[in-house]
């Protein structure tokens, strides 16, 4: 009984400071595409932090999962019904029967997305409300309603810790992963946050675990990609634009890493679509860019990374982003190349 009293003393005391009322039975889940670092860690802190508060909180099975990251969540994280669909390493290639599976055991009250819009989850909630922690947005966007809370941050881990005083140690993955190990996204306040998990169970060794794990070893198909690659670089050699055959993720990922030891701006094409871009030319707004190609797809991410995952691609619209891309980043800093692609 006194146990339960505290426990309710404190819920009482985290929606008074916090502001946010949360739902007996919850679903965490962050966007389908791309699943990284900073939604998989909010969907576990928040899962964390809704049961230690006595309320139910389950995830779904991801489509993708990078071993990178794939030791953040377990089996206790996912319904029992929803993991008759994976295949693995906690993912499923039917998303929406995984689902559907769940709410005909298990139907939550609300749907949390962590890390991405509503739109972006890659299944019909069937009329479950959705609540939304993203910060993908420019700085003159905010909204903190009955709808969701969406700010600019250096990760959506930032918001878990800032507005909702969720102080899971695993947090500091989001952090770690979204600025670069802080080399990007306002890293002093991301610094900040950092430190407030120190406060709350963040030691050296626990810290010293998670970069360990995060580290994995590189793949070499990683090289051969690149070697395959079409690339073509600014005159100055500050910019590239990298063409890929491959669709698979982790690659992709693997050689935007390469490519940063080299150049200050970065876009890569995946042989699906997917497009990243990077710059850590503090003048340069990608935003501004991708949202010219918004209409071939779904475009966003922030200032000095961002991305447009195309719903189909050719030779025709590579030629027309590599133009942008090149023009864009030559209004600041290089020299728009010449010639074409081939």
């Amino acid at each position: 009984m006194f146990t339960r009293l505290i426990r309710r003393l404190r819920n009482l005391t985290s929606r008074l400071r916090h502001g946010r009322k949360w739902s007996k039975r919850t679903l965490v889940v962050g966007p389908s595409q791309p699943v990284d670092g900073d939604s998989v860690a909010c969907t576990k802190a928040l899962i964390l932090h809704l049961r230690k508060q006595g309320l139910e909180a389950f995830t779904l099975p991801t489509i993708t999962m990078f071993s990178q990251i794939g030791w953040i969540l377990g089996n206790e994280d996912i319904h029992p019904t929803s993991l008759e669909f994976t295949g693995g390493k906690l993912v499923t290639v039917d998303l929406q029967g995984s689902y559907d599976a769940l709410i005909a055991k298990w139907r939550p009250d609300e749907i949390i997305v962590v890390d991405g819009q509503a739109n972006r989850i890659g299944f019909d909630t069937r009329g479950v409300k959705v609540y939304t922690i993203d910060h993908h947005v420019k700085p003159d966007v905010r909204q903190d309603d009955e709808n969701g809370f969406i700010q600019p941050a250096p990760a959506a881990g930032c918001l878990l810790i800032e507005r909702f005083g969720i102080m899971e140690p695993i947090l500091a993955v989001s952090i770690l992963t979204d600025t670069f190990w802080l080399r990007h996204h306002e890293p002093s306040r991301a610094t900040r946050a950092l430190a407030e998990l120190t406060r709350h169970g963040l030691d050296n060794e626990l810290f010293e675990d998670y970069q360990r794990m995060l580290r994995t070893r590189k793949d070499p198909h990683i090289l051969e990609e690149l070697k395959r690659a079409v690339v073509r670089t600014s005159p100055n050699e500050e910019a590239v634009f990298v063409v890929l055959s491959t669709d698979d993720p982790e690659i992709h990922r693997g050689v935007m890493g390469e490519l940063g030891y080299f150049y200050r701006h970065i876009a890569t094409v995946r042989g699906d679509g997917y497009v990243s871009l990077v710059t850590v030319d503090p003048h340069v707004d990608l935003r501004d860019l991708v949202a010219q190609f918004a209409r071939y797809g779904s475009a966003g991410g922030h200032k000095d990374s961002a991305a447009i995952s195309f719903e189909s691609i050719d030779d025709t619209l590579i030629e027309a982003l590599s133009a942008a891309y090149f023009a864009f980043i030559g209004d600041h800093v290089c020299r728009q190349p010449e010639g074409t692609l081939e």
